[in-house]
């Protein structure tokens, strides 16, 4: 790993200071992984090894409710959902970002209010993140363009607004928001700031939503003149240069807890290495997975490459010269990360369209826990939500339809 840490995809690494082995361990796991523990400068170092049945799920889930329709208009046809929030009573909030709307359902699915709207006046929204639940079980919405977060109730909608200054000399975000027990707010975002340099930034507020801290963390600035990152082909067009994704490249997942720490993915690695830390930059936490890595074939290399290289013709006239050394060899340890109610974090394994969709879920201590197989595609950019043995995703079909659906999970007998 490199020494820079970076948001959603940016090159991230784990300082971890003197190597002074202080304590090694192994642990027996489920049955299926075993477990291995040392501290390293300070930094605890947790690899979970898979036995014959470590592949296998653990817990299975069965599809209780889904809202949605892939006819018609109304509140239950979804354009963009960013995220979901689900309220104590089992009501649900979707966040639904093609309309700049939160439509609340309640637990059987049937449409209560909506709230919200395009625009930056009081209750409308821009450019909104998702909907996420306070210390208060009020509904919490970062508006990107508006540069805020909205506060509604789910019964009565809009309460206020929270305007954030978040660079000295212009602001992107908000990105992403956590908020704790006690009403302290982490917020996640990227932009100018100081001397015309672009950094990603990690602002604290209090209850009262007045700033206390803020930590700039990573420094993009030359990001985009660089044409050495493996996960990228620059393309030339005119005057100006293309950043294109290489397919299969393994990019840094990350999320963020209410307690404004981050778990990030490290940037191209075939296997999994996760990293929890606080910017901007105290490592607490390295886990590591001993899943065997998954083989790209030459003929889904060649498949991806000449896929990419007929669109990129189509739009720049020319055909593109694609180097298919930089696809790698193996597909990604790790396609998003989440956070449940109990601090677990769960890693997906599998990609966009894929039945079923599967996870390795680690405790707070970097253990493995369990492997869920949920039996449907979960959207790739919508983390599930949980509460005990209940699971809310937002799922898509075969023609990318968003529905929302609640899942009973249930734990399978070891053999």
């Amino acid at each position: 790993m490199g020494e820079e840490m970076g948001f959603r995809g940016s090159v991230v690494a784990v300082l971890l200071g003197a190597v002074l082995v202080s304590s090694c361990g192994e642990e027996p796991g489920d049955g299926r992984w075993s477990v291995a523990v040392d501290t390293i400068g300070g930094t605890v170092r947790v690899t979970n090894t898979p036995h014959e049945l470590g592949a296998l799920p653990t817990v299975v889930g069965e599809e209780e409710l889904r809202i949605g329709t892939a006819e018609g208009a109304g509140a239950t046809s979804f354009g963009r959902v960013r995220t979901i929030a689900v309220l104590e009573d089992g009501r649900i909030a979707v966040a639904d970002a093609q309309a700049e709307e939160v439509r609340i359902f309640d637990r059987q699915g049937r449409h209560l209010h909506t709230f919200g709207g395009k625009g930056a006046g009081p209750g409308e929204l821009q450019g909104m993140q998702g909907v996420y639940l306070d210390h208060e079980r009020l509904l919490r919405v970062p508006e990107l363009e508006n540069g805020r977060i909205s506060i509604f109730d789910a019964d009565s909608g809009f309460i206020e607004s929270h305007p954030l200054q978040l660079f000295s000399y212009s602001f992107a975000g908000p990105w992403e928001a956590a908020t704790d027990s006690t009403g302290r707010t982490v917020v996640a975002s990227s932009g100018q700031y100081g001397e015309g340099r672009s950094w990603n930034m990690l602002r604290v507020y209090d209850a009262t939503m007045t700033q206390v801290d803020s930590v700039p963390y990573y420094d993009y600035t030359d990001d985009s003149r660089r044409d050495d990152f493996p996960g990228i082909w620059l393309i030339s067009i005119g005057r100006g240069r293309m950043h294109v994704g290489v397919p299969f490249y393994a990019q840094a997942q990350q999320t963020l807890s209410p307690a404004g720490e981050f778990w990030t993915s490290a940037d191209g690695e075939p296997g999994l290495e996760i990293a929890r830390w606080t910017p901007p930059g105290d490592t607490t936490l390295v886990l590591y997975s001993r899943r065997p890595p998954v083989p790209v074939s030459a003929a889904e290399r060649d498949s991806a490459v000449a896929e990419i290289s007929e669109r990129l013709a189509e739009r720049m006239g020319v055909e593109p010269k694609l180097d298919p050394a930089k696809v790698p060899s193996s597909k990604p340890p790790v396609y998003g990360l989440s956070l449940d109610d109990r601090g677990r974090l769960w890693t997906r394994l599998t990609g966009q369209g894929i039945e079923p969709t599967v996870y390795d879920v680690f405790d707070g201590n970097g253990r493995h826990a369990e492997t869920v197989s949920l039996p449907f595609s979960v959207d790739i950019w919508i983390p599930p939500t949980t509460r005990g043995d209940t699971l809310w995703a937002v799922v898509t079909d075969q023609l990318d339809v968003q529905y929302v659906v609640r899942v009973r999970l249930q734990s399978l007998e070891l053999e």
